[in-house]
């Protein structure tokens, strides 16, 4: 059985001008999942305001993209990526919140988050979602913890910026990027060591919940630098949803082999795939969920 997802066709744009599919992927991929798991529970999402993004992100940059004085993630000025950021951020807060009240790993269908920083945007990332839903859920749970464990290709740059300059997020994020250490040559068993010891290490600090960046371009065959194939992108996301305690959300992230139809989309398979090892790991999600029992956060 499938967690819920959290989509709403506000937070797709699919005309950017970019090699990055992101801004496009999550109707595409929606559409994908309709035709695979038609009966998936769909729950509403809540956009952020420019208020949550300034929790994160200095107030002159929020201001400068949405006021089309700055360039956004994707080097433009299109007025329409920040106003969709609202609903892709907004996705990623609202699976964050419901998540440590489900058994199940929670899907929100985005990406485009970790290369954004305090100040600063790129890598076709404008706002780190990331790090708004990780401070919106402890605005709500001070006591709390949250993970995340970025298995993008790429380095949590971004992410890592923010956690800099924030100390109370700082304090409550623990923060994992495979990418700062596994790239296009990486070694696949020495990864699979690596993704043994963060969950451990999450379990161990007994996080509320996580967010999993489920990246496809660390599929061997992506033109930006994968080392995993197709059985090994199984393996990488059966070990997180069948070992990972607490709250599981995870989103899409990276990516950027091409298709013309949802159906011959490899981007889109892998994440699809993704969403088979959530469904197949429902038995041993609420085994984990039903001993460490419902939301401990305070």
């Amino acid at each position: 059985m499938l967690g819920p997802i959290f989509y709403d066709q506000r937070q797709s744009i699919p005309d950017v001008d970019s090699m990055s599919p992101s801004a496009g992927k999550p109707a595409r991929f929606n559409a994908l999942v309709n035709h695979h798991y038609y009966s998936i529970t769909r729950l509403p999402v809540q956009p952020v305001t420019r208020e949550d993004l300034c929790l994160v992100h200095d107030r002159d940059y929020v201001d400068g993209v949405f006021d089309l004085d700055l360039e956004n993630g994707f080097g433009n000025r299109y007025p329409r990526v920040p106003e969709a950021c609202l609903w892709t951020a907004g996705s990623l807060v609202s699976a964050t919140l419901y998540a440590p009240t489900d058994a199940l790993a929670v899907c929100s269908p985005t990406s485009g988050f970790h290369h954004a920083g305090h100040d600063f945007g790129g890598g076709f990332c404008t706002f780190n979602g990331l790090m708004v839903a990780a401070a919106r859920y402890l605005q709500l749970h001070p006591s709390a913890k949250v993970g995340i464990l970025d298995c993008d290709v790429h380095n949590g740059n971004g992410t890592d910026d923010i956690l800099a300059r924030i100390p109370w997020l700082r304090e409550r994020v623990v923060h994992h990027t495979s990418g700062k250490y596994f790239q296009g040559d990486a070694d696949p068993d020495e990864f699979f060591l690596w993704l043994d010891e963060v969950i451990g290490d999450l379990n161990a600090q007994q996080v509320d919940v996580t967010i999993y960046q489920a990246g496809a371009d660390m599929h061997i065959d992506d033109p930006l630098g994968g080392f995993l194939d197709d059985a090994q992108m199984r393996q990488r996301d059966r070990t997180v949803f069948r070992k990972l305690r607490g709250g599981l959300v995870w989103n899409l992230a990276g990516g950027y082999r091409g298709g013309e139809t949802i159906f011959n989309d490899p981007v889109l398979q892998t994440h699809l795939a993704t969403m088979g090892e959530a469904n197949a790991s429902d038995g041993a999600r609420r085994r984990m969920f039903g001993k460490q029992g419902r939301q401990r956060a305070s």
